[in-house]
C-alpha cells in the first residue's frame, strides 16, 4: 500500500505541478473526495460490523488519484465526464443496487458514480466491486440483487470482448463496409468516433465506444479478407485475414513468415501489427518490422499507400499505431523459404534459467521460458533449425501435426500440479475441468522434444478469459528485474497461479514498440477469469503491483494488453513518441480515431 501511495504521490505532483497555473485546480478534487463522504459514511456505518470497510474506500481514492488529477488538470470542466459508461458487469449491478439502497440524492452521488465509472474501467478493482456490493446487499430486502435499470451485460445488442465481460459497443454501432469507398466516406463524414475491430482479442478500452454516442461508429473488416497479391519475397494480405490463414496459405507456396510467430493465430493481421504483436527470439523483432508497405484510409478520408521510403507518411509510424492515424485495409509483407524446426524442452531451476537466459537467446533463433516462482522451476524451449535427419523424419509423415522426438518427463508434473490446485480454486472449477486455462498448464506436463513446422510449434496458444498483462524491459536489464520479481514472489506466495512468461525479441522499426529503442525481453503475466466474470480477490492489485515494479527497469507495457496508463513514462523511453504525436494531430486534428483511454496518452 506504501508503494501504491507513493507511485501516485509521484504522478499526481508530476501531472499537476508541469503547469503551475493548473495548481489551484487541485482544491477541486479534494471538494468532489468531501462531497462523497456522506455517501460513504452513511453507507458503512448504518451497520458498525461495516466500519472497518471504509479503509477500502481510502484505498481506492488513493489508487485513482493519477486518473482523477489528469482528467481535472487537462480540462476543469470535465472533472468525471472523462467515461462514457461503467462497462465492468458485476461492477454495474453493484453500483445500481448502491444507488436503490441509499435514500439520499445529493450532486455526491452523481461525482461517487463518476469515480466508480473511472475504477471501473481503469483499474476494474475486485476490491472496490466487492466493497461495493457489500453495502448495496442488505440481506434481508435483497433477492436477485439486480436493478430494475438495464444493465448493459444483459442486453443482447451489446458486443463484448472475446473473454465477454466488457462491453466494446452497441450491435447497431458497428459497421461491416464492403467498399474501400463506403470507409473513406464514412471516415471523412464522421460526427464522432470512427474504431476498428479485429478479432476482439485486445485490451477494449483501445476500441470501445460510448453506448449512447449515436453518431460513433466501430467499424469491423470482416469483408477485407484474403490474399490480395505475392511476388517472390512478399504477400499482401487483406486486413482481417487471421495470422492462421496468412500462415496456411504462405505454406501453400512453401513459404512463411521471416519473423517468430506469436502464440494466438485468429488475431487478424492489421490487429497484430497494430498493437505490436511479437513471437520470441533476439534474433528478430515483431509483426510490425516485416511490413513492407501499408494500403490505408486517412481520417481525412484519402486513401494512401505507405511505404518505408514515404517521409511524409513514415511507414514505422503507421505499422504500430494503434488505429490513431488511419484504417488499414492492405498489410504487405516480407515472406521467405519455409522451413522446419526443432524444438527442445527443458525443465531447469530458476538459478539456470536467470544466468543463462541471455546465453540461451544469442545461441538459438527462438526461445522461450515460464518460470514457475512457487516452485523455483522453469521450462524452456530451445528451438533452432531442424537437421537434415530431423526434417526427413518429418517430411515423411502427413505433416498435419508436428513430430514427437523425445519421451515424456516427469520433471514439472509436481508443479503443474501444484498450480492447478491454486487454479482451480481461484476460478471455483474443477482441476480436471476442461475449461481452456486447465488446458494451457496441463500442457507443461506433457512436454517432449518437438520437430515440425513454425507454426505448429509456437502458434498454439488457447485463447482463455484472463487478465493479461505484458511489459518489455532492455534486454540488459533482465537479470535485475526478473530478481526483483522472485523477491516480491518470496513475500507474495500464491498471488499468481500462471507461470511469468519470458520472449526477447531484437530491436523494432515500429516508433511506438518498446523495442524501438532496443532489444528486450517481455515478461508476461496473468490472472484468469472464473466462469461468473470475476478474478480473485487480489488478481487486480497484483497486476498493478507487478507493473509498477518492472517500471523501476525501464518497462513498458504491450499496447494490446491490459495496462495502467497513468504509470509509464511514454514520452521519456520512446524515442520518437513526439514525433509520433506530432503526426497523428496533423492527420486527426478532431481526434475521430483516438478512443477516451488513448486520449490520456497522446494528448
Amino acid at each position: 500500500m506504501l508503494d501504491m501511495t507513493k507511485h501516485n504521490i509521484k504522478s499526481v505532483f508530476r501531472s499537476v505541478y508541469e503547469d503551475p497555473l493548473k495548481c489551484l485546480r487541485i482544491f477541486s478534487v479534494f471538494s468532489v473526495f468531501l462531497k462523497c463522504l456522506p455517501i460513504i459514511f452513511r453507507s458503512v456505518c448504518e451497520d458498525p460490523l461495516k466500519c472497518l470497510r471504509i479503509f477500502s474506500v481510502f484505498s481506492v481514492f488513493l489508487k485513482c488519484l493519477p486518473i482523477i488529477f489528469r482528467s481535472v488538470c487537462e480540462d476543469p470542466l470535465r472533472h468525471f465526464c472523462m467515461m462514457e459508461n461503467p462497462d465492468d458487469t458485476v461492477y454495474s449491478q453493484a453500483q445500481a443496487r448502491l444507488r436503490a439502497s441509499i435514500d439520499i440524492n445529493m450532486p455526491g452521488l452523481t461525482v461517487s458514480s463518476e469515480i466508480n465509472g473511472v475504477l471501473s474501467r481503469q483499474l476494474s478493482a475486485p476490491m472496490v466491486v466487492e466493497f461495493v456490493r457489500s453495502l448495496s446487499q442488505s440481506g434481508s430486502d435483497s433477492d436477485s440483487g439486480r436493478s430494475s435499470e438495464a444493465n448493459p451485460s444483459d442486453r443482447e445488442d451489446i458486443l463484448h470482448n472475446w473473454s465477454g465481460i466488457k462491453t466494446i459497443a452497441r450491435n447497431d454501432q458497428v459497421h461491416h463496409p464492403t467498399t474501400v469507398t463506403e470507409i473513406a466516406e464514412l471516415i471523412k463524414h464522421a460526427q464522432s468516433k470512427v474504431h476498428v475491430i479485429g478479432s476482439g482479442l485486445s485490451y477494449e478500452s483501445l476500441m470501445s465506444l460510448a453506448l449512447d454516442d449515436d453518431d460513433a461508429v466501430l467499424l469491423s473488416l470482416t469483408n477485407f479478407h484474403g490474399l490480395v497479391s505475392t511476388t517472390d519475397t512478399t504477400a499482401t494480405f487483406a486486413a482481417a485475414t487471421t495470422v492462421d490463414e496468412v500462415v496456411q496459405t504462405l505454406g501453400k507456396m512453401d513459404r512463411m513468415m521471416p519473423c517468430s510467430l506469436g502464440v494466438i493465430g485468429i488475431q487478424t493481421l492489421a490487429g497484430a501489427i497494430s498493437t505490436g504483436t511479437h513471437g520470441q527470439g533476439l534474433l528478430q523483432s515483431d509483426y510490425a518490422s516485416i511490413v513492407k508497405s501499408l494500403k490505408v484510409v486517412l481520417p481525412n478520408g484519402d486513401v494512401q499507400t505507405v511505404t518505408a521510403d514515404n517521409t511524409v507518411l513514415p511507414l514505422s509510424a503507421f505499422v504500430t499505431s494503434l488505429g490513431t492515424l488511419s484504417v488499414i485495409l492492405e498489410v504487405e509483407i516480407q515472406t521467405k523459404p519455409r522451413r522446419i524446426f526443432y524444438c527442445r524442452k527443458l525443465a531447469l531451476p530458476y538459478s539456470e534459467f536467470l544466468q543463462r537466459y541471455p546465453e540461451w537467446n544469442h545461441a538459438y533463433e527462438y526461445v522461450k521460458v515460464w518460470w514457475f516462482p512457487e516452485t523455483s522451476l522453469c521450462q524452456v524451449w530451445l528451438v533452432e533449425e531442424a537437421t537434415p535427419s530431423q526434417a526427413a523424419e518429418f517430411l515423411a509423415t502427413d505433416r498435419s501435426a508436428p513430430l514427437k522426438v523425445s519421451s515424456l518427463s516427469d520433471s514439472m508434473d509436481v508443479t503443474v500440479e501444484k498450480y492447478l490446485k491454486a487454479m482451480s480454486h481461484d476460478t471455483k472449477a474443477s482441476s480436471s475441468s476442461d475449461q481452456p486455462q486447465f488446458k494451457t498448464v496441463r500442457r507443461f506436463a506433457e512436454a517432449t522434444d518437438l520437430v515440425g513446422y513454425h507454426e505448429q510449434i509456437l502458434c498454439k496458444g488457447i485463447p482463455a478469459p484472463q487478465v493479461n498483462c505484458e511489459i518489455a524491459v532492455p534486454f540488459e536489464k533482465f537479470q535485475a528485474a526478473t530478481e526483483a520479481l522472485q523477491r516480491w514472489s518470496k513475500l507474495q506466495p500464491g498471488r499468481i497461479h500462471y507461470p511469468f512468461i519470458y520472449r526477447a525479441a531484437g530491436k523494432s522499426s515500429a516508433w511506438l514498440s518498446p523495442a524501438n529503442a532496443g532489444p528486450v525481453v517481455w515478461i508476461g503475466f496473468l490472472v484468469y477469469v472464473a466462469e461468473d466474470g470475476s478474478v480473485r480477490s487480489d488478481g487486480m492489485e497484483t497486476m498493478q503491483k507487478l507493473q509498477q515494479i518492472l517500471l523501476d527497469f525501464d518497462g513498458l507495457p504491450h499496447w494490446g494488453k491490459h495496462f495502467m496508463d497513468s504509470y509509464f513514462e511514454f514520452s521519456e523511453l520512446l524515442p520518437n513518441f513526439e514525433q509520433f504525436l506530432q503526426l497523428r494531430r496533423q492527420l486527426d486534428p478532431k481526434n475521430k480515431l483516438l478512443s477516451s483511454f488513448l486520449k490520456r496518452i497522446f494528448l
